[in-house]
Parts: structure tokens; C-alpha cells; sequence
């Protein structure tokens, strides 16, 4: 598989966004996760669950992207950038974010409680526009090959046709 060399803009950005994320999972989803844990000794309310339900999932979400996303730039800065290995990084990102959001969701409308909806929403929105990214992903990588095959035809025709031609080891 030809490995290209990725642009620095590229890179950059793609390491600002991994940056990002898991500074947003060290900050909220640590610490959201050390607080339900204290909170879980000390609250015995029957409403207690579904708080933590929607700040468990939540946190988990944070995590798992920030945790993918470091994977993604470390395959972008070795050159891999249109390949399966960071298609399913980026599916796995988006079903898995849909999913939280959908979760978040039912449990909003089964808890006795009042919980904010716009997480759920923006949770199922980012998720789906992942997994377009993933879909427009695939058909690089189907471009890709596409074009991988081409070339490699072209050189065995180019040599063949040389071979014909006499000349030694198919150059001119």
C-alpha cells in the first residue's frame, strides 16, 4: 500500500482536534466520572440513577472520541489517511455517539426528572455527520485503489510494449 505524505495543515489541524477532545475528556469526563462515584456513597435518592445515567454516557462518549481520534492522527501523520483502519476509527465515532445521544434521549423521557434535550440532539447530529465523513471515506479509499490499480496496469502494458521493443529490462 503507497503511504502518501500528508499535508502539514493537515496534521496540524487533525492534532488540534485530538488536543481538543481529550482535554474535553480529561476535563469533563474525568472528573464527572470521580464526582458520580462520590456522589453514588452519599446520594441515596431514587432520582440519583438517571443523572447518572446521562453523565455516565455522556462522559463515555467524550472519552471514547478523544481516545479514537488520537489513533486517527497518529495513521495520519504516518501517511495513512485514506484507509479502512481510520474509516472504522471514524464509524466507530459515529454510531457510537449516535447511539449515546439516542440513550441519553430514552432516559430523559423515562426519568421522574427535567433534563436538558440538546445534548441528546447535538450527540445524534455530530454522530451522523461521522458517519457521512465515514461513507465519503469509503469511496476515497475506493478512488484510491481505483487509481493504485490503473497505474500498475499501465506500468506491466509500458513494459510489455518495451519487451516487444527489445529494449532490456523494459527501458528505452
Amino acid at each position: 500500500m503507497n503511504k502518501i505524505k500528508p499535508d502539514k495543515k493537515l496534521v496540524r489541524y487533525c492534532e488540534v482536534i485530538s488536543v481538543i477532545t481529550i482535554i474535553a475528556a480529561a476535563m469533563y469526563g474525568f472528573p464527572n466520572i470521580l464526582e458520580l462515584c462520590y456522589e453514588m456513597g452519599k446520594n441515596d435518592s431514587g432520582t440519583f440513577i438517571w443523572h447518572a445515567l446521562v453523565v455516565g454516557i455522556e462522559s463515555y462518549a467524550i472519552m471514547f472520541i478523544g481516545v479514537l481520534s488520537y489513533i486517527m492522527v497518529y495513521n495520519v501523520r504516518k501517511g495513512n489517511i485514506f484507509s479502512r483502519v481510520n474509516k472504522r476509527i471514524l464509524n466507530a465515532i459515529g454510531i457510537s455517539t449516535t447511539l449515546s445521544g439516542v440513550l441519553i434521549s430514552v432516559i430523559s423521557h423515562l426519568s421522574p426528572l427535567e433534563m436538558p434535550t440538546e445534548v441528546c440532539v447535538l450527540f445524534i447530529i455530530l454522530g451522523m455527520m461521522f458517519v457521512l465523513i465515514a461513507y465519503i471515506f469509503e469511496i476515497g479509499i475506493r478512488m484510491k485503489e481505483e487509481q493504485e490499480l490503473t497505474f500498475d496496469r499501465l506500468k506491466t502494458d509500458i513494459y510489455a510494449y518495451n519487451s516487444k521493443l527489445g529494449c532490456n529490462d523494459g527501458e528505452m
